[in-house]
C-alpha cells in the first residue's frame, strides 16, 4: 500500500506530519506510524512489516510497532522474536493475560516477583526455547549455594516449570522445552509455638496500637493491629491458612444444630490451594473472635466476611514487629506457623493421624506424616519413658511380692 503522510498542513505552522504504514498480508491488516518524516526510512519499516508478518503471522501488534518506533530494549525483543522466537519476558506477560493460566490467580504478586527474579538470572530477552534444562538444574543449584530452602527452589522452579507447560503445548509453542523435576524437601518448616510464645506474640500484637515512648515513639499510623490479632486467633484455632482465613465469608460461617458447634465450611474449591473442600471445627477464641464480630453492628462489618477488609501483606508486616517486640528469633516463626501450631497440638492429644489430616485438608495423610514426623518421633519418646517407668513401678510390685513372700511367718 502507498505510504501517506497523516493529518493536513496547516499554513503558516511547521510540517510535523508523519508516514502512515498500512500494509496487508494474508488476510491481516495493520495500520501504524512510521514515526518518521523521511519517506525512504518510512518505507525501509514498512519492508520490515510485511517481512515480520510473513514470517511470524501471530506476531503481536506491540512488536511490530516496536521495530519501527519503539525503545532500543523493545526493538531488540522484537527482532529476538523473529530470528529466535518467544522471549522469556513474553512468555511470561502471555501466562499472565491468559485466564487458563495466571490472569485471575489469588498470588499474582508473588508470581510477579518470582518471575522479575527468573528472568533476571536467564535474562527477560532470552529466547525461550533456547533455555537448557542443565541451565535450570544450575539456577536451583545456586538458590541452594546461596542458602535457600528446597521448598524456595521449587516455587522458582515450579513458575518456570508451568510456562514451559504451556509453551509446550501452545501452538506456536516448542515442543521440546525441558520438563523440570522438583527438589525433594526433606525438612519443611515444622515450628510450632509453645503456648507461652503464643501468648508473647498476641500480646505484642495487640500493644502495636498502642502509643510507643522513646524517641522514635509516638502514636502508630494506622490503628487496625486488633483486626489481625482477631485473624491470628481464628487461625491458630482452625489450622487454615493466612489466604483461606482472609476469605473466609459470614455464610461460611455455621452453627451445627444438632449439638451446638460452630464450623467454618471452605467449600469453593477454586479458592483453595489442593481444590479440596473441608469443614473447620470452631473452637475456643475462633469461636468467641467470631461471635464478638457477627454481633457487631452492621456499620463496622465488612460485607463479605470478618477479614474481607484485611491483607495478607499488613498481616505479615504486623507478624514481624510483633515478633521483633516478643523476642522470638526462629526465623521459622512465620504465619503459617500457626496452622504447625494446631496440627501438633491436635495430634499429641489425640494420636489421630487420619483427623489431622482431614481437619488440615491435606490430599494424602502421608502428607501429614511426612510433615509431622517429629510430633511422632516425640509420641515415642514419651511412650519409651512411660513403658520404663512402667516397668520400673512393676519391678518394684514384684520384690515386693517376693518379699512379702519370703517373710517369715509370725504366729500369734
Amino acid at each position: 500500500m502507498s505510504l501517506e503522510l497523516k493529518g493536513t498542513l496547516k499554513a503558516g505552522q511547521a510540517d510535523r506530519r508523519y508516514y502512515m504504514i498500512r500494509v496487508q498480508v494474508d488476510g491481516r491488516r495493520e495500520v501504524m506510524s512510521s514515526g518518521t518524516r523521511d519517506r525512504t526510512a518510512a518505507l525501509v519499516k514498512e519492508q520490515a512489516i510485511v517481512n515480520a508478518l510473513r514470517a511470524h503471522p501471530n506476531i503481536p501488534k506491540a512488536d511490530l510497532i516496536a521495530m519501527t518506533r519503539g525503545d532500543s530494549s523493545a526493538m531488540h525483543r522484537a527482532a529476538l522474536k523473529q530470528s529466535n522466537g518467544i522471549t522469556l519476558h513474553d512468555a511470561f506477560a502471555r501466562c499472565f493475560a491468559d485466564p487458563e493460566v495466571w490472569r485471575n490467580i489469588k498470588a499474582r504478586k508473588g508470581y510477579e516477583s518470582l518471575c522479575k527474579e527468573i528472568e533476571l538470572h536467564f535474562g527477560a530477552d532470552r529466547p525461550l526455547q533456547s533455555i537448557k534444562l542443565k541451565e535450570c538444574k544450575d539456577f536451583g543449584t545456586k538458590l541452594l549455594d546461596s542458602g535457600a530452602a528446597p521448598s524456595t527452589v521449587n516455587k522458582r522452579l515450579a513458575c518456570l516449570s508451568k510456562v514451559f507447560n504451556v509453551f509446550r503445548h501452545a501452538e506456536d509453542g516448542y515442543p521440546n522445552l525441558p520438563v523440570l523435576t522438583m527438589l525433594s524437601d526433606k525438612n519443611p518448616r515444622t515450628y510450632s509455638a509453645s503456648l507461652r510464645d503464643e501468648e508473647a506474640l498476641f500480646a505484642a500484637v495487640a500493644s502495636l496500637d498502642e502509643a510507643r515512648v522513646g524517641p522514635k515513639g509516638g502514636p502508630p499510623r494506622k490503628k487496625d493491629a486488633y483486626k489481625y490479632l482477631r485473624l491470628f486467633k481464628v487461625l491458630v484455632e482452625t489450622g487454615m491458612r493466612l489466604g483461606e482465613g482472609l476469605r473466609i465469608r459470614w455464610e461460611d460461617i455455621v452453627v451445627d444444630t444438632a449439638d451446638g458447634t460452630w464450623l467454618i465450611k471452605a467449600h469453593r474449591r477454586e479458592e483453595l490451594k489442593n481444590k479440596k473442600a473441608k469443614t473447620v471445627p470452631v473452637t475456643g477464641m475462633a469461636r468467641e473472635v467470631l461471635q464478638e464480630m457477627l454481633a457487631l453492628p452492621a456499620a463496622e462489618k465488612h460485607r463479605v466476611g470478618p477479614f474481607g477488609d484485611l491483607r495478607k501483606r499488613r498481616a505479615q508486616h504486623i507478624w514481624t514487629a510483633a515478633k521483633k517486640m516478643a523476642g522470638i528469633t526462629n526465623k521459622e516463626c512465620v504465619i503459617h506457623a500457626l496452622r504447625h501450631t494446631l496440627a501438633t497440638r491436635l495430634l499429641k492429644a489425640t494420636g489421630n493421624l487420619v483427623l489431622v489430616s482431614t481437619w488440615l485438608g491435606h490430599t494424602t495423610t502421608q502428607t501429614t506424616s511426612d510433615t509431622y514426623a517429629h510430633v511422632e518421633s516425640d509420641s515415642l519418646i514419651e511412650g519409651a519413658a512411660a513403658l520404663t517407668k512402667l516397668r520400673g513401678t512393676l519391678s518394684d510390685s514384684l520384690q515386693a511380692s517376693r518379699d512379702r513372700d519370703s517373710a517369715p511367718e509370725i504366729n500369734s
